[in-house]
């Protein structure tokens, strides 16, 4: 009899228990966000004098490529600025495909120019920071940057992001002074150069692959 007892209040007990399982009741709340599509181009520049860094000493914000008033070297008898520039250059694709480019078709004063003295120099620096206080990294597998070159030309190749990621590249400017490593076609401003003030344009775009 007591077996029988006891074995009741066991069944008992785990038909309670399944009971108290199968008891549920739920909700369901959906989530949705829409992220937009996109395709912007963000730059800033920044001055410095020859040898360092943009950020460094002697280093300040631009709004433009202005050189200022070039001065003479007297060992080398050629016009040399006292700053260069670094355009940085940010690309949003909604993780599409990109290339960042660079036109400029002149550099001159009437009908005189400085188009074989203008010099673009692509570059990509990790430590650079797209979120304050971390580094980009290392550049994404299958990117890469343009060549040295004259800034001279139409849809110059500065960076080719075929990762599809945003990262800031850099675009140096600087007037040719005969060094070796200038690209071919490159011209110091000799002392026979017209004097007045040049100009020109460089225009930046960010278009799809």
């Amino acid at each position: 009899m007591k077996k029988l007892i006891a074995a009741l209040v066991l069944i008992s007990l785990a038909v309670g228990s399944m009971s108290i399982c199968l008891a549920a009741s739920t909700a369901s709340v959906g989530i949705q966000a829409t992220v937009p599509e996109q395709l912007e181009l963000v730059s800033w520049i920044r001055y410095a004098p020859p040898g360092v860094d943009p950020y460094g000493t002697g280093s300040g914000d631009a709004t433009s490529l202005d050189f200022g008033t070039l001065v003479f070297d007297d060992t080398y008898n050629i016009w040399k600025p006292t700053r260069y520039f670094t355009v940085f250059l940010l690309a949003s694709s909604s993780g599409r495909k990109y290339r960042i480019q660079q036109t400029n078709i002149g550099f001159s004063l009437g009908a005189t120019d400085l188009n074989n003295s203008l010099i673009v120099t692509p570059d990509y620096q990790s430590g650079d920071e797209i979120v304050t206080g971390t580094s980009q990294g290392s550049m994404p597998g299958g990117d890469s940057y343009g060549a040295k070159d004259l800034a001279l030309g139409v849809n110059k190749v500065v960076y080719n992001g075929n990762s599809g990621l945003s990262r800031i590249v850099r675009a140096y400017y600087g007037l040719a002074t005969g060094e070796s490593g200038e690209p071919t076609g490159a011209e110091p401003i000799t002392a026979d150069q017209l004097s007045g003030t040049y100009s020109g344009t460089v225009t930046f775009s960010a278009v799809l692959q």
